[in-house]
């Protein structure tokens, strides 16, 4: 697998390949203290807001942050209220170069996945696509200084 070049692995990789089987979902009719405790319990920084199977919106970080830190925010009221709800979906067949692609222009950190009947089957964290490319440069990436610039004045371990 190695001996393809990283551009036409991109291409040909499906996402199914290299996600992580975990989600973390709930109903709209979740209220915003119930996601957020979710979130904390699953130490997840995404919940995908589901009913059935059908996708209604994503709650993250970047959500509670923007729409409820600093303001005054009924706790009780549903998560919907301040949900992500014109959310982008991507197949577990489509290419992680397609993933990257969408994530890149439009700064998603998660890109729910869908069947064929546009129904919730798992999800793409940015994460797996750092640990997917990671792998590929293994020497470059783990030989990197902790702060960017930084240069050793000495060998490792002299």
């Amino acid at each position: 697998m190695k001996d393809l070049g990283v551009d036409k692995l991109l291409r040909e990789k499906q996402i199914c390949q290299i996600i992580n089987p975990r989600l973390v979902k709930t109903s709209s009719d979740t209220t915003i203290r119930q996601a957020v405790e979710l979130m904390q319990q699953e130490r997840s920084s995404y919940i995908v807001i589901a009913d059935g199977g059908q996708i209604k919106g994503i709650c993250t970080e970047t959500d509670l942050v923007q729409r409820i830190l600093g303001k005054t925010v009924d706790w009780d009221h549903a998560v919907s209220e301040v949900m992500t709800k014109d959310i982008k979906v991507l197949t577990p067949e489509d290419t992680v170069g397609t993933a990257i692609d969408l994530m890149g222009t439009q700064y998603f950190d998660h890109i729910p996945l869908v069947d064929k009947q546009q129904e919730l089957v798992g999800i793409l964290s940015v994460r797996s696509v750092i640990r997917f490319l990671a792998a590929f440069y293994p020497e470059v990436v783990y030989n990197l200084p902790p702060k960017p610039g930084q240069v050793s004045e000495t060998a490792e371990g002299g």
